[in-house]
């Protein structure tokens, strides 16, 4: 039983592997060619007005794009139910997205911002594309997905590069390639996967609304302390150290997404396996079983990035930004801890008990401002990084501790003590600047790696001369 649900697993990884894995690349690289075309205020100019959105989206879609994720993935073969879920959550968003219109213009009208209209284009695409993307999701429209993803970076790539090289413009040319990006990609998932099927305001249910509205509403706080744990401590560095300091942390944070990228892929897929085996009798036979090999392979990536850290800094970004590779083993740690809370999160999801996620959460968006407002005054960049790294040290033990009530995982203590052990090693050698020690680092890195996951490498090498030697025969 837990070997059909985690092929299942598996399967789902790989078809998120393609479309995210690829698209988000695609993006992150790009972040380090328009090193060339902006400074450093620049760059971090741009970083916030997208960690701006990312603060809003939630208040304006009340996170109701996973309430419908949710609900789909239990009414796949009522057609009635899944209309109506649809139906209700669409013309929310769409009043939701007019009345957010209407009070942030009027207030630009008394403190008129250069971005005002490209600012509200792009939150109002990004609510209309995460509502298609979770729509499909919940429709089993996957392959649709993965490949949506990729169009959307590869577009958004183009239109960017066009308008920095050709047009000569700056931040905005990041706003409009990804307003047109995000247009044309909703605009492709909305016919290609006939959503306009499950559209009718004959199906609109105030009543199912509520309902929805009643699971997401915890949510939101949620997704606002991850941001305060994100994000929010730009603007303390803002403040207390000037734009520069925040175009080189806003490069920084990029490194760690290449984690965040590779476990995001994996998270979605164990987000519907997670909820659609909650119920089973074996499922915390099957949690454990996957978050030990989870813990593994974050942890291997983490070693991979540490070590090549400071040779891709040195590679891919102007001078300028150079000094950004010191707090990316910090950033990184973070996000190790980050995925740790975020896989216990998910069960929370399975259980429709997302008001308990809100504790765990609020805690650790407090201790990471708490913290930022001591730390970053005395210590600079280190201390914005330090201050993430407790804010999500305190989550994922919070998380651990809660999630007893509901699920319980088998947590490997010595087996993670080890790991980190070896990530601080990496990490103190990845700080000699010297390139003989970080191509020693690289090859300690993979030689780690390769134990750890032996196995599994052993196994794959196998299965793919075996599909060769059936291919020759």
């Amino acid at each position: 039983m837990i070997k059909s649900k985690s092929r299942s697993l598996l399967s789902l990884t790989l078809i998120y592997t393609i479309g995210n894995l690829s698209s988000k690349l695609i993006s992150f690289l790009m972040v380090f060619f328009t090193t060339y075309y902006l400074t450093r205020e620049q760059v971090g100019e741009f970083d916030l007005i997208l960690i701006t959105i990312n603060l809003l989206i939630p208040l304006v879609s009340l996170q109701l794009s996973d309430a419908g994720l949710r609900w789909l993935l239990g009414e796949k073969n009522d057609e009635f139910e899944i209309k109506r879920s649809i139906t209700s959550i669409f013309v929310f968003l769409v009043l939701s997205i007019l009345l957010f219109t209407i009070f942030y213009q009027s207030y630009c009208l008394f403190k008129p911002s250069s971005y005002s209209i490209l600012f509200n284009l792009l939150l109002a695409m990004q609510v209309v594309y995460v509502f298609f993307q979770q729509t499909i999701r919940g429709l089993g429209f996957n392959k649709l997905y993965a490949t949506n993803s990729v169009i959307n970076a590869f577009v958004y790539c183009g239109t960017s590069i066009l308008l920095l090289t050709l047009f000569e413009l700056k931040v905005e040319a990041l706003l409009i390639s990804n307003i047109f990006a995000l247009s044309l990609t909703s605009v492709q998932l909305f016919f290609r996967a006939k959503m306009y099927r499950y559209i009718s305001i004959h199906s609109f249910s105030f009543n199912h609304l509520r309902g929805l509205i009643t699971y997401s509403l915890p949510l939101i706080p949620n997704s606002l302390s991850w941001w305060a744990m994100s994000s929010a401590n730009r603007y303390m560095i803002l403040l207390f150290l000037g734009a520069y300091a925040n175009g080189i942390f806003a490069i920084s944070y990029k490194i760690p997404t290449i984690m965040t990228m590779l476990v995001g892929v994996f998270s979605l897929a164990w987000q519907e396996s997670s909820i659609l085996t909650y119920d089973s009798k074996d499922r915390d036979m099957y949690y454990t079983n996957i978050f030990k090999k989870y813990l593994c392979v974050i942890f291997s990536i983490s070693y991979l990035i540490i070590s090549v850290n400071q040779i891709f800094i040195k590679i891919a970004v102007s001078g300028e930004f150079f000094e950004s590779y010191r707090y990316t083993p910090i950033l990184i740690l973070s996000t190790i801890f980050n995925s740790i809370a975020g896989f216990y999160g998910t069960g929370y999801l399975g259980a429709k008990k997302t008001k308990h996620l809100l504790i765990s959460s609020v805690i650790g968006g407090i201790t990471t401002l708490l913290i930022s407002l001591v730390l970053i005054p005395q210590f600079g960049l280190f201390g914005a990084s330090t201050s993430i790294l407790l804010g999500y040290i305190i989550l994922s033990f919070l998380r651990v501790s809660q999630s007893k009530e509901y699920f319980i995982i088998d947590f490997p203590h010595k087996i993670f003590i080890v790991y980190l052990i070896l990530y601080i090693i990496i990490s103190a050698i990845g700080y000699i600047e010297n390139l003989y020690a970080n191509i020693f680092n690289v090859l300690f890195a993979c030689c780690i790696i390769y134990v750890l996951n032996k196995n599994v490498i052993k196994s794959a090498i196998k299965t793919g001369l075996n599909k060769v030697i059936n291919i020759k025969n």
